[in-house]
């Protein structure tokens, strides 16, 4: 199922996504249940490589001094992030961040692959690999620490676990500096590789850290989720549908856990309802809104299933709530002039103009969308635009907690 949810903030270009300012919203929701988790951190393959990775950077630089620490801990990251993705390429893996320059490399003739700074396997490997994407949820685990990925004590032994079986000199010669790989040295190293960051203790163990949070961190019923989870996946009650799995946890909830999916329950069909009417506007440059608000109450929708009210303490609540009140009452003229005044707010809070405005009855759109279309009622009452980290959630229990289970 696709989701509209936002990358990490690294990862995103500024001012181009987001354009009703919902992230905030689904964010200030998803982090009550799932403190550490993002939208991108779903597989435990790559938190292992990641920790692997941060372990041995610091082995070669931590005591380096202050002002070139850092930047020497991530260069040598960087260039070990290729290394471990080039042996797990041979081993198959799927899960690689960059497994499309990966994968052209590791076909190409060349007798070696390259290890270097330049030789980078995504467009921005720092902020769209493992160190900018995994470290944040490293953190908020327990895990790892700073702005140098520095492991926690708990972190430490993961990776002391990981690497115990693997001769780490040979290793870290081959991204100590930029290097080349061989051919030859990829083949006989990727099986030892594979298997050390595939320990079933350690992914176990992780499973469970993941899946449980940090206590001091603000999800005070992650740890309730992850008993709940483990229950279904036992019972073979956890699918591959976000919407299934949500009413399954909900179902089998205490009354806290219940009332914190109950509230992302209401708050997700506002924000549908709000971007079918939005994302539809984009594709009507130069048309009346009179003509705009006939096709929408030509789908002769009912809004019955939106809330009667919003959570208190919610950013943008008072606009939500005035798109709501607006869609609840059949007025697609008020909720049409509600979400262009939310995306005029919204941009201009951040410095840039809004994607659609009225001149007069005329819509004038800065940023077109040719694919957009009105939504079906079934699509409003159940489509998910946003996963509020627990897709991710859902994946790493399920792929994880089915093996130890079954």
């Amino acid at each position: 199922m696709p989701f509209l949810s936002l990358l990490d903030d690294r990862a995103k270009p500024k001012g181009s996504r987001d354009p009703l300012g919902f992230e905030l919203v689904w964010t200030y929701f998803g982090r009550k249940v799932v403190g550490n988790l993002t939208t991108i951190t779903s597989s435990v393959e790559n938190f292992t490589v990641a920790l692997l990775g941060f372990y041995w950077s610091h082995q070669i630089h931590g005591n380096a001094d202050k002002d070139s620490r850092e930047r020497l801990i991530r260069e040598t990251f960087l260039r070990y992030e290729q290394l471990a993705a080039y042996l797990r390429y041979q081993s198959g893996s799927k899960e690689i961040m960059g497994i499309t320059r990966v994968h052209k490399n590791m076909t190409a003739r060349a007798e070696s692959l390259t290890i270097s700074l330049k030789a980078q396997i995504l467009s921005n490997q720092a902020s769209y690999g493992l160190w900018g994407l995994y470290s944040s949820a490293l953190k908020d685990s327990g895990l790892a620490e700073g702005s140098d990925r520095k492991l926690t004590a708990e972190g430490e032994a993961f990776a002391e676990t990981i690497a115990r079986d693997l001769n780490s000199n040979e290793f870290i010669q081959l991204f100590r500096v930029d290097g080349q790989l061989s051919r030859n040295e990829c083949e006989r190293l990727a099986p030892q590789f594979w298997e050390a960051i595939r320990k079933e203790s350690v992914r176990q163990e992780l499973t469970h850290v993941l899946l449980r949070g940090h206590q001091n961190q603000n999800a005070s019923v992650q740890g309730e989720l992850f008993s709940v989870s483990a229950k279904l996946v036992s019972e073979g009650k956890l699918t591959d549908g976000f919407a299934q799995n949500l009413n399954e946890v909900q179902s089998a909830a205490s009354a806290d856990l219940q009332g914190h999916l109950d509230e992302i329950q209401r708050v997700e069909r506002v924000l549908v309802a709000a971007n079918n009417v939005f994302y539809y506007l984009l594709t009507q440059d130069h048309r009346p809104v009179s003509s705009v608000v006939e096709q929408l109450e030509s789908q002769a929708y009912v809004y019955d299933h939106l809330p009667e009210t919003l959570p208190q303490g919610m950013t943008r609540r008072n606009a939500l709530c005035e798109i709501n009140d607006n869609l609840k009452a059949g007025n697609h003229w008020g909720a049409v002039k509600a979400v262009t005044r939310l995306n005029a707010d919204v941009m201009k809070a951040r410095g840039g103009a809004p994607w659609v405005t009225c001149d007069g009855d005329i819509l004038n759109v800065k940023v077109k969308s040719e694919t957009a279309a009105l939504r079906s009622q079934k699509a409003l009452l159940g489509d998910w635009d946003y996963d509020y980290f627990l897709g991710s959630y859902f994946r790493i229990a399920k792929a994880n907690l089915e093996g130890r289970n079954g």
